[in-house]
């Protein structure tokens, strides 16, 4: 299906132009470049997206959400708490997934723009801004969550992953490991690449300690499910190639924490007792365990309000200073690094 950069490159103007022309908002546009982009659309085949013009009709200001993957428990979380906040603002939620895929992305960021909805709030695939820039040039406000843009040129909500990971690693250090496996998700995204330097770096710190990262195949997992097969495969290669097996593991979230736990287990492979195991995010599940594990829960809600509140106070005020808010995570010291906690 042709997009608004296609468009736009046949035409010879900019993606807002587009977005105006099609979206029945090209008043302020001329003839001329109406016409082109009337024409480039036509010759590329061009067809709008219907059940989102049904969704306008019915006079619903909606809010787009455009994440990576709406299964991962992470994402699902912050979308229940911006439907939340917005259907108190009487919002309706058009949920989007990308699956990491950067013209899925595409698509769906053009869909935003030509239904003209009420804001975006999205998980970035990359960090460079041009994808997103379009959607401020056709003046529809735009909150990242998560993730960082060069230049941050949105309102944002992060998580202070260096502090999180920091203290996790720091804990497996304290009770003696000195060999430690990281297993983390595509470093494209901003969290895994400030989660592995963080954990790089504070393993670095104590003298005789080693790290093994286990990036690998992850970079190409996508969904829940695949990405903790690949985890779980990826922890048992560790333990049964390495010279010096890992006594320790990292995990990037919990999807990857769940798949690395399920190997070890189906493995024989005891938790703390042969192998400690730490991760990135929370679910009811690992505080229900013989061995409960000690992780970094973010806060999902208040991530997803936040976002929200950002973007609600955005379409209020869009001249307004760019606000970036970075919240810690509840790091929850448990039984699996071993010893008392």
């Amino acid at each position: 299906m042709a997009t608004y950069e296609d468009i736009a490159r046949a035409a010879g103007v900019s993606t807002a132009t587009v977005s105006r022309v099609l979206s029945g908002n090209g008043s302020a546009v001329s003839a001329a470049r109406t016409e082109k982009v009337r024409r480039a659309a036509a010759a590329l085949g061009y067809r709008s997206n219907r059940a989102a013009r049904t969704l306008r009709r019915r006079q619903a200001d909606a809010v787009g959400l455009v994440f990576s993957d709406v299964e991962n428990p992470f994402f699902a979380s912050i979308a229940r708490a911006v439907e939340d906040v917005a259907a108190r603002r009487g919002h309706a939620v058009v949920l989007c997934n990308t699956d990491e895929d950067l013209e899925r992305e595409r698509f769906y960021l053009d869909l935003m723009m030509e239904e003209q909805v009420a804001g975006v709030i999205v998980a970035p695939s990359t960090e460079t801004p041009d994808r997103l820039l379009p959607l401020a040039d056709a003046g529809i406000p735009t909150v990242t969550v998560d993730r960082t843009l060069q230049g941050n040129p949105f309102d944002s909500v992060l998580v202070d992953n260096r502090a999180g990971t920091e203290a996790l690693v720091r804990d497996l250090l304290d009770h003696g490991h000195r060999r430690i496996a990281a297993i983390i998700g595509t470093t494209a995204a901003t969290p895994s690449r400030e989660r592995l330097d963080a954990c790089a770096q504070t393993v670095a710190s104590v003298p005789g300690a080693s790290l093994v990262v286990g990036e690998g195949k992850l970079r190409d997992a996508v969904g829940t499910a695949r990405t903790m097969a690949l985890a779980g495969r990826l922890a048992l290669e560790l333990l049964e190639t390495s010279a010096e097996p890992p006594t320790a593991f990292f995990c990037g979230n919990a999807v990857i924490l769940q798949g690395v736990l399920g190997a070890l287990h189906s493995a024989g492979q005891r938790v703390p007792d042969d192998v400690a195991l730490v991760g990135f995010d929370d679910l009811p599940l690992f505080a229900l365990l013989e061995r409960p594990l000690t992780v970094a829960a973010q806060p999902t809600e208040e991530l997803g309000r936040t976002a929200a509140e950002l973007l609600f106070q955005r379409m209020d005020d869009p001249a307004a200073a760019t606000r970036g808010v970075r919240l810690r995570p509840d790091v929850r010291f448990r039984h699996s690094c071993g010893g008392g906690h």
